[in-house]
């Protein structure tokens, strides 16, 4: 993040060595639903176990980052867009009533959610003590550990939350991406034939 990808990449990945990948990370949560989404069904096709990471969109969903946050001046998430804590709070909010409804907080449902699709196995949120916040590592360690084992969310639950949180074609793709035209850059190319396929 914040302009995650490598899409074309980890699915060409998926399709040529799936016999022999067991782990793929991607970034995947309620808030970023695109375009994690998009390796999915090459690592089901393949067996390959995900692991989503940033499940916490920055920390909003560990709900103790808020407008007018300060952050530290070398924190990764000064690169995203002005107004990102905004929207997204206005989107968190929009999401509770479905945390509620399953005792679950706000990181629990990001958490729940991810582990709802195949073939996600793992949730790799980032864990920030925040200047302002009263919530602990320890605290956000605890929080984390009590997400169920169990799938609880219907599948019309878990699509209420990817249409709420829809963020596709929101930004520019790392690695092939067929919008990007020129000489291969460290962390953008034109796709080949075979990424094209």
């Amino acid at each position: 993040g914040p302009a995650n990808g490598f899409t074309l990449d980890v699915i060409d990945c998926l399709e040529r060595f799936g016999e022999i990948i067991d782990w793929a990370m991607v970034i995947l949560n309620p808030m970023e639903p695109w375009p994690g989404q998009l390796v999915l069904p090459a690592a089901r096709r393949h067996g390959v176990r995900v692991i989503a990471r940033v499940v916490d969109y920055g920390g909003l969903f560990w709900d103790d980052v808020r407008p007018g946050h300060a952050f530290a001046e070398s924190d990764h998430r000064l690169f995203r867009p002005d107004g990102w804590i905004e929207a997204g709070r206005a989107k968190l909010d929009r999401m509770r009533p479905i945390a509620e409804r399953h005792g679950l907080t706000t990181l629990q449902l990001a958490c729940a959610w991810d582990l709802a699709q195949p073939p996600v196995a793992c949730v790799a949120p980032t864990l920030i003590s925040e200047p302002s916040s009263a919530k602990t590592i320890e605290d956000k360690r605890a929080e984390l550990a009590a997400v169920p084992e169990e799938i609880v969310l219907s599948a019309e639950e878990v699509e209420e939350l990817r249409a709420i949180g829809d963020n596709t074609g929101s930004m520019a793709l790392k690695g092939a991406s067929p919008q990007f035209d020129g000489p291969a850059q460290a962390d953008r190319w034109p796709l080949d034939g075979e990424l094209a396929e």
